[in-house]
């Protein structure tokens, strides 16, 4: 990927001493923040459509150390969005693993599970292809540069430029600081990037979208997101040539009936076997580790059979966004707009979100060709973008969904009924709008001590600082910490209240509360970016900041 020294270090220093400090300005016509599947979907829409004519320059910046680093999914992909956006011969060189010919779906209990006998149309994956999506994203960054766009790795954007109302770029984090914020002798400011637009695509719960919305209420209409911590684990196995592409979806056991969520296990090929399991981040139960959960679910008679004889070579976790419909923010401001998970595009019914991120990607392509020729980024020329995006499947899967995420609020069985209901009517029912609380105000108060951890039973099991080490996590030590408890007084009344469950909703182990300790003690090089810790917190009390760029999780295959 491209890479760039704005200034040698020593200059960086004088700079940093220096009460005027001037940083570096670059100019672009389009910033791209985050180098994710939405994003790159965009830039190629844009810039193939301008094929026979001036192309805008693009700059991508992504926090990671190489694109891919930090995607995480299943995956099981529709592969609808793929015709608009890649040639036959570009299709055909796709990183995808298997295609889909046997699948199912089980409702679990503890120690049996029931096949459903018939899945809903909508719900059914035969014939898609399976793949990692952090391969698929490493493959459209090499077709976005092959366009002309330029790839910024380990640059993440930590600040929102405006001017006049106006989001006119953005500012790099600054490099080679100590964890007291002073200049180490490697310190580089971070530049000013000016654009005509800035396309946000961080992912789910994204740090500068979350303040672009919130400063500009751009949710004011919509239910708070929903979100789930989904954690998977990559299975090598012995050669198994009828795995490659079975999949399996399931429900129930070892989520409670409050909880919403289930597992998957996924045939990449012959000797990879994906498993994972999504917990909905409005769980009641203080109690609850959701890794502790996927410990379990692998010990399933259903799962472990699948498991055996394997051993794991990759670890991860991160947030879904699955309000829906109803809880999409407005996509587009002055000189700014959403796209992808950043927005909330996931269809939590058909367990997938990659083809609407596409989808929001062409659209967003598609109305960024028509500014580009007119010369035109005002606002009505950015809200073509949601515009076009209502023509397209992907949103309209959302709208027919609309009400049944939170109906899962009510219980499973009401949501069960949702779900029913708006299959089989088309979305025409549940009529009205169904509202939903925040995450974080779901959470009761620790009614019986927290669940015990299972024996270590290596190769298929692992705790977290073992799978951990097969994520690829690293961060620079000496850095100011990117984890903030604002509030230690807060944290203090919220140990006896609710148990510490920053200690287990974490699944990097990030937060620890040593025996006889009053206080909650940290280790941020633990991170795995997921940002659970900021949307689970009962107090809202934690403050998840961007790290030295490089920093976080290394996946390889995910």
């Amino acid at each position: 990927m491209s890479s760039v020294v704005f200034c040698s270090s020593l200059l960086c220093y004088d700079l940093y001493l220096s009460t005027d400090m001037q940083r570096e300005l670059i100019e672009t016509d389009i910033l791209c923040v985050g180098a994710g599947v939405a994003v790159l979907s965009a830039v190629l829409r844009l810039l193939k459509r301008c094929a026979d004519g001036k192309k805008p320059s693009v700059l991508i910046l992504e926090k990671g150390r190489r694109i891919g680093a930090h995607v995480l999914s299943g995956a099981v992909l529709d592969p609808e969005p793929l015709d608009d956006l890649l040639t036959p011969e570009e299709k055909a060189a796709l990183p995808f693993k298997a295609t889909v010919h046997t699948e199912a779906f089980h409702y679990l209990t503890p120690w049996r599970s029931f096949r459903v006998p018939w899945t809903p149309a909508p719900m059914r994956s035969e014939g898609f292809p399976l793949a990692a999506l952090s391969e698929v994203t490493q493959y459209f960054g090499r077709l976005c540069e092959k366009q002309g766009a330029e790839i910024y790795c380990e640059f993440p954007a930590v600040e929102l430029l405006e001017e006049n109302g106006r989001v006119i770029g953005a500012r790099v984090g600054d490099k080679g600081l100590d964890r007291n914020g002073r200049p180490k002798s490697s310190y580089e400011p971070g530049p000013e990037i000016h654009a005509k637009v800035v396309i946000l695509g961080e992912g789910a719960c994204g740090v500068l979208t979350q303040k672009l919305i919130a400063a500009r209420r751009l949710a004011a209409h919509a239910n708070p997101q929903a979100y789930a911590l989904g954690i998977k684990e990559l299975f090598e196995v012995p050669p198994r040539p009828e795995n490659a592409g079975r999949i399996l979806h399931t429900f129930g056991y070892p989520l409670d009936r409050r909880t919403y969520g289930g597992g998957f296990v996924y045939g990449l090929d012959d000797i990879h076997v994906a498993v994972g399991l999504i917990t909905a981040l409005d769980y009641r139960n203080a109690g609850l580790s959701p890794h502790e959960r996927f410990r379990r679910y692998k010990m399933h008679p259903l799962i472990r059979p699948l498991l055996e004889g394997g051993h794991v070579v990759g670890y991860g976790a991160k947030v879904l966004p699955e309000g829906g419909y109803y809880s999409l923010p407005e996509l587009t401001t002055e000189g700014a707009l959403i796209v992808g998970d950043a927005a909330g595009f996931v269809n939590s019914v058909r367990l997938k979100g990659i083809h609407i991120a596409m989808d929001s990607g062409v659209a967003a392509g598609d109305a960024l060709y028509e500014a580009w020729n007119k010369n035109d980024f005002s606002k009505a020329a950015l809200d073509r973008y949601p515009q076009l995006l209502r023509q397209r499947s992907g949103w309209k899967q959302l709208w027919r969904k609309r009400n049944v995420r939170a109906s899962f609020d009510y219980g499973t069985l009401p949501g069960l009924l949702a779900t029913g209901l708006s299959i089989f009517t088309g979305g025409l029912l549940p009529l009205g709008r169904l509202h939903r609380r925040p995450d974080h105000e779901g959470l009761q108060p620790l009614r019986k001590a927290p669940e015990q951890l299972l024996f270590q039973d290596a190769p298929l099991q692992f705790d977290i600082l073992s799978d951990l080490y097969r994520s690829g996590t690293q961060h620079e030590e000496d850095q100011p910490g990117h984890l903030v408890i604002l509030d230690r007084e807060k944290c203090r009344r919220c140990i006896p209240l609710y148990g510490a469950p920053c200690t287990r909703f974490c699944p990097a182990e990030v937060y620890k509360l040593p025996e006889g300790a009053g206080e909650i003690s940290m280790e941020p090089a633990n991170c795995l970016h997921c940002k659970t810790c900021k949307i689970k917190d009962p107090f809202e009390n934690i403050d998840w900041r961007l790290p030295e760029g490089g920093g976080g999780p290394g996946y390889v295959e995910m």
